[in-house]
C-alpha cells in the first residue's frame, strides 16, 4: 500500500491532487509546525494583473511555535464574504464558475467552523469526492506518530498499513533511504509535470490554486503527472 503525506493547505495546487491520486493513503500533516507566509493558509488565484494571493487570515501573534492543527482563524474581518466576491470577479467569464462558488459556499457556510485545518481540509475533501479520487484521508493527529524527517515519514507509513512511502522531488534532500530499507518500506518519489489549461486573463500561469483548475476545466480528471 502507497502512502503520502503532505500539509492540508488552503485550496492547494494541482500537484497536491496528483501525488494524492498516486497514493493509496494520504496522510494530512496537520500535526506539523505551522510557516506563515506559507501555502498553509493561503493560495495563489489569477486576476487581470496576473496571479494574487487569497489568504485566510489567522492568528499568530504570540503562537511562534503553533502546530497547524492549532492555528485559529483570524475572524475579525470578514474574509470569507472578501474571498467569495473575488472569486466572483475573477472567474465571471470562466465556463465552470458556479461548480467553484457551489464548492466554496458550502465550505463557507459551515457553522462553528474557526481553525484553519477545518476549512483546508473541508475544501480538500470536497474536491476529493468530486473528482472521484479513491485515495484515503488520515489526519497525522489522529495516528499519534513522532519524529522528524525521515522517522517521521516512516512511523506515518507503517501507522496506516503502508509499506511503501511516496514522497515530492522535495524529499530527495532531507530523506534517508537508508532508514526505509532497513524498515522494509519502499522508498518512491512523484514529480507533479505541470500541463496547460484554458485560464482566464491572459497567457498560461503555473501552479495556481486548484479553484482556479475547477473554474475552466470542472472537475475533470488530467493525464497523470508522474510517479
Amino acid at each position: 500500500m502507497i502512502v503520502a503525506a503532505h500539509q492540508p493547505n488552503f485550496a492547494p495546487w494541482l500537484g497536491f491532487f496528483d501525488k494524492m491520486r498516486h497514493a493509496d493513503v494520504l496522510v494530512l500533516l496537520d500535526t506539523v509546525q505551522f510557516v506563515k507566509r506559507g501555502y498553509q493558509n493561503r493560495t495563489r488565484i489569477k486576476g487581470p494583473g496576473g496571479p494574487q494571493w487569497l489568504t485566510v487570515p489567522v492568528v499568530t501573534k504570540g503562537r511562534y511555535d503553533q502546530a497547524t492543527h492549532d492555528v485559529e482563524i483570524d475572524e475579525s474581518a470578514e474574509w470569507r464574504r472578501v474571498h467569495l466576491r473575488t472569486l466572483q470577479s475573477v472567474l465571471a467569464k470562466a465556463p465552470h464558475r458556479d461548480e467553484v462558488f457551489e464548492l466554496m459556499e458550502s465550505v463557507y457556510a459551515q457553522p462553528g467552523v474557526h481553525r484553519l485545518v477545518d476549512v483546508a481540509m473541508a475544501i480538500i475533501g470536497e474536491v476529493v469526492k468530486r473528482m472521484e479520487i479513491p485515495t484515503r484521508l488520515v489526519p497525522a493527529s489522529e495516528l499519534g506518530c513522532e519524529g522528524s524527517g525521515s522517522r517521521l515519514m516512516l512511523n506515518l507509513t507503517r501507522a496506516v498499513g503502508g509499506d511503501v512511502y511516496l514522497s515530492g522531488t522535495t524529499g530527495r534532500e532531507y530523506l534517508e533511504p537508508a532508514m526505509f530499507a532497513e524498515a522494509g518500506v519502499g522508498l518512491r518519489y512523484h514529480a507533479f509535470e505541470v500541463f496547460e489549461y484554458p485560464q482566464q486573463h491572459g497567457a498560461f500561469a503555473p501552479g495556481l490554486s486548484c479553484i482556479d483548475y475547477i473554474g475552466n476545466a470542472g472537475f475533470a480528471p488530467w493525464a497523470d503527472g508522474g510517479s
